[in-house]
This record gives structure tokens, sequence and C-alpha cells, in this order.
């Protein structure tokens, strides 16, 4: 089929999923439904990480060095212009270098960032279930179609349709282990892929926050 469109796409997509229910069953069914979840899930994922760019941590690095050098009105311009709300964290913080314990500082910094890196992890828990049970779905509705292969193949045992009925009904199972192994596949790939992106903002904010607690030793 010939796609020129985002009509014609969706129509082959749609085509496509509905085969693979009827060759597979309703267990292929649960597992497209699944990953359908699963993509409308990375999505907004990948929507959510492009507002934590490196370089918008790198502007709070540069208040940070503006408040160091004794520039706090740029300092506090730059973080008041800032999208991402760990300013609001490091502004507390540039605050009170002066006058709090810098022990209480770090604990309460350090429960902020948890604070804000909390929305990110999100959602990446349940797309562990999926690339999980994904396989499992599979091993299952191969199991199912393989009893009910030897099933047909009992009612037409000693004619010349049971090798027929055993080999359609074994390969027709199979399409369930193989739609969960490829579901695996893509969302292992798209789990893993997030997860580095986690890590690196934890990074990010574990950098901003120790720098305002250097600029605390500094000015004490």
């Amino acid at each position: 089929m010939e796609i020129n469109s985002l009509g014609d796409f969706i129509q082959y997509t749609w085509t496509s999923a509905k085969t693979l229910v009827d060759l597979g069953g309703s267990v292929v069914g649960v597992q497209l439904f699944i990953s359908i979840v699963g993509l409308a899930m990375v999505f907004y994922k990948v929507l959510q990480y492009t507002t934590v760019s490196d370089s918008r941590f790198g502007r709070l690095k540069v208040a940070i060095d503006q408040w160091s050098a004794g520039d706090r009105e740029a300092a506090e311009k730059e973080l008041n212009r800032s999208w991402l709300k760990l300013a609001k964290d490091v502004k507390f913080g540039l605050d009170r270098i002066a006058n709090t314990d810098r022990e209480v500082l770090r604990d309460e910094l350090a429960r902020r960032g948890m604070e804000f890196l909390r929305p990110y992890g999100k959602l990446l828990r349940t797309l562990e279930i999926v690339y999980y049970l994904s396989p499992v779905l599979g091993l299952l509705g191969t199991v199912l179609g393989m009893i009910d292969a030897f099933r047909h193949l009992a009612a037409v045992a000693g004619t010349e349709k049971g090798s027929s009925a055993l080999a359609n009904g074994i390969w027709q199972a199979l399409v369930c282990t193989a739609v969960g192994l490829v579901i695996a596949i893509i969302f292992t790939t798209f789990h893993a892929m997030l997860q580095t992106r986690l890590e690196r903002v934890s990074e990010q904010v574990s950098d901003v926050l120790t720098r305002v607690l250097t600029v605390s030793v500094h000015r004490v």
C-alpha cells in the first residue's frame, strides 16, 4: 500500500492492527492497546523533558555566578526570567546563604531538588510494566493458541485436515509472541532513553544546588 498522506498512514495502521488481532486473537488486541497507552506516555515524557534543556540550567548557573560576583540585581533578573521552577529554589538558597547554617540549608535545598525532580520521574515505572508485561502476554497468547490448535487437531484427527489444522494453529499462536517481543524491544529502548535523560536532569539539578552552597561557603 502506497502512503501519501496522514490519512493513508492511519488507514494502513488500522488495517495492520486489525489483521494482527484477527491472527493472534484478543491477547494481541490487549498488547496493542497497552502499546498505544505506552506511546502516549512516551510522547508526554518527551514533551516534558524539552522544558528542562541544558541551556536553561546554564542560565541558572550564570545567575549564581553573577550573585557570587556581587551583581545581585542582574542575578535576580536572570532568575526571574527563568522558566524553571528550580529558579525559585536557587533564589531561596542565595537569599539565605549569609544567615542560615550551611548544613540546614543543604538539607532544605536537597529536599527542594527532589521535589523538583519528582514529576520527571513519574510514569517511567509504568513504562517498565509495558515492556515487562508484553512478552508475558505474548507467551500467554501462544499457550492459549496452542491449546486451541491441539483441540482442533483432536477434532479432525485421522483426516487429511489434521496436519494443516495444527500448522495453522501454531503459526497463528506464535503471532502473540512476536508482537509481544517487538513491543518489549521498542519500549525498552524508549525507557532507556528517558531514564538517561532523567539522570542528566538530576545531574544538572545537583550541580546547580551545589553551586549555591559553594557561594555560601565563599560568603561566610
